[in-house]
């Protein structure tokens, strides 16, 4: 009885604290704890404090506080190779850090001695052409008596994706593949056949420029660039709709059928140039764009001799032209840079 008396004395005696175990201490407690040792001068309790919050953990200020904490107390005690390796794992992580007058000075110290550059700019746009024809060379059926007018609008898809890299300071090279669509309307008064024949086409295309874009100045987070160069364009598909209205009331036969497929009548690869302008806003790790280009078909689209050409001429009297296919286009962007940090050779 004496023994068991004894027995419940000494559970009794025992600290609540050690019979129920206190929270697990946060992320943010372990920093707070990690700079007050730090200013005691007890480094070696620093980095067990640091290291498995910095993978998960930290809020984005306590993780940039935690990574210059982790530096200082690396290079104080001559682990230099950790404090490199350290450094570089926080310009990944925050790759456009300025320092600021409150950083440790054996910290600022060590950024100095690292490189961080822009090496691969992935970018994503959506716009709108408008297209627009030149050298054309027409061959009206209906002789000299027939007036021909071509209308365009901007309700035309781009979107596509690219890829930059830097070549200086101000020049880089991209490289970019599209989709797009362009869509054209003819319009004929036939006055010879009393009729008004009506051609809309429409061609899908990939697109794949390459240019060299130069930034010309900035103001704040805004940068005015401008680009040029040069690239294929890929007919995917060209359809076509036609109508034949007469304006003679004594002849009400309206001629009009289904979609003709004039892939046979187009070039499948036309090689434009291009030119642009446009101004870029800088945001964290990337840029927002708003651009306006102008591309300049250099092949005759027309080819002779197609399918459908007996269809357009002898059933609707609309013969092809001869045409460059042109288009200004207006795009809006996102950019997002990929960065890599390098200690800097001495």
């Amino acid at each position: 009885m004496l023994k068991y008396s004894f027995l419940l004395y000494v559970f009794l005696a025992i600290p609540a604290s050690l019979l129920y175990p206190q929270g697990t201490e946060t992320c943010a407690e372990k920093l707070e704890r990690a700079q007050t040792s730090f200013d005691r001068g007890l480094l070696a309790e620093v980095p067990p404090l640091l290291t498995g919050c910095l993978k998960s953990g930290f809020k984005q200020e306590e993780e940039l506080q935690a990574y210059k904490l982790l530096i200082q107390t690396y290079l104080l005690n001559d682990k230099i190779e950790l404090a490199d390796s350290t450094m570089n794992a926080f310009l990944k992580r925050n790759p456009e850090y300025k320092t600021s007058p409150t950083d440790h000075s054996s910290f600022v110290y060590l950024f100095n001695k690292f490189n961080v550059k822009p090496v691969l700019m992935i970018g994503f746009r959506i716009g709108t052409n408008v297209p627009f024809l030149t050298f054309i060379d027409e061959n009206l059926l209906s002789g000299n008596s027939g007036k021909s007018e071509y209308k365009t609008n901007a309700a035309n898809l781009y979107i596509s994706a690219d890829a930059k890299f830097r070549l200086s300071e101000r020049m880089e090279v991209s490289f970019e593949g599209a989709y797009s669509t362009l869509k054209f309307t003819n319009i004929v008064a036939d006055t010879m056949a009393h009729a008004t024949i009506t051609y809309n086409e429409q061609q899908q295309r990939v697109e794949i420029p390459v240019c060299v874009n130069y930034d010309f100045t900035s103001y704040g987070k805004f940068t005015l660039y401008a680009r040029a160069g040069m690239g294929a364009a890929l007919n995917l598909s060209t359809r076509a709709d036609i109508t034949n209205i007469p304006t003679d009331r004594n002849n009400l036969y309206d001629r009009t059928g289904e979609t003709l497929n004039r892939k046979d009548s187009r070039i499948f690869m036309d090689i434009f140039c291009q030119l642009g302008a446009g101004v870029k806003y800088k945001i964290p790790k990337g840029f927002l764009s708003a651009e306006l280009r102008s591309s300049f078909g250099t092949l005759n689209q027309n080819i002779r001799g197609g399918e459908t050409v007996d269809i357009a001429e002898q059933l609707y009297r609309w013969s092809d032209p001869g045409f460059r296919m042109n288009a200004f286009n207006f795009n809006i962007g996102y950019t997002h840079i990929f960065y890599k940090p390098a200690k800097k050779k001495e």
